[in-house]
């Protein structure tokens, strides 16, 4: 059975921190402006009945959309180097998993984890998403139109395998998986 909360603080818009693979794009989690989680989709099956279009069934399959980041360009466009890098990477060598990573080969694949902070600033669960892969860089704008403090940005999405849900311990720091199937007979 479902508990009703007992935190009565909304999550604000700022509260996040995105963390990718450090030793190889260091300036994408620094930059990163904002983060759009993706949605989930589980196909249903339409099973024909009498006289009936169709009977909706749960589905077996489960489609994640696109992890999306956009991230402010630095002056020496360090995070766009990075990404740019990556794409490069992936047409012009063999795949490498993050579990096969070497020393001189970057992977092809990278863990990227989103913390969830609390109105104190800290980590309240992490969505770890798996073996993310880079799907596009975006375009970046130009304008000598542009007033005062407007900063130029770029996005960029990932695909990936899965997504986990951490709950991270407040006074322990102690991570754990928060998914959980009940099942009653």
């Amino acid at each position: 059975m479902a508990e009703l909360t007992t935190n009565l603080n909304y999550l604000q818009p700022t509260s996040f921190k995105l963390v990718l693979d450090r030793q190889n794009y260091p300036n994408l989690e620094f930059f990163c402006q904002n983060v759009t989680h993706p949605g989930m989709l589980l196909s249903a099956v339409e099973v024909p009945f009498r006289k009936v279009a169709g009977v909706p069934f749960a589905g077996d399959t489960l489609t994640f959309n696109e992890l999306s980041a956009n991230i402010i360009l630095d002056e020496d466009m360090q995070g766009y180097k990075e990404m740019f890098s990556w794409l490069r990477r992936i047409l012009d060598t063999n795949q490498e998993s993050a579990l096969n990573r070497s020393a001189t080969v970057a992977p092809t694949y990278a863990d990227i984890t989103l913390h969830i902070l609390s109105s104190h600033n800290n980590t309240t669960m992490q969505v770890k998403y798996l073996e993310c892969v880079p799907t596009s860089l975006g375009d970046i704008q130009f304008e000598s139109t542009s007033g005062g403090t407007d900063f130029i940005t770029f996005n960029a999405s990932f695909r990936f395998n899965y997504f986990e849900l951490l709950e991270v311990d407040s006074t322990t720091g102690a991570i754990s998986n928060s998914f959980s199937v009940t099942t009653t007979l």
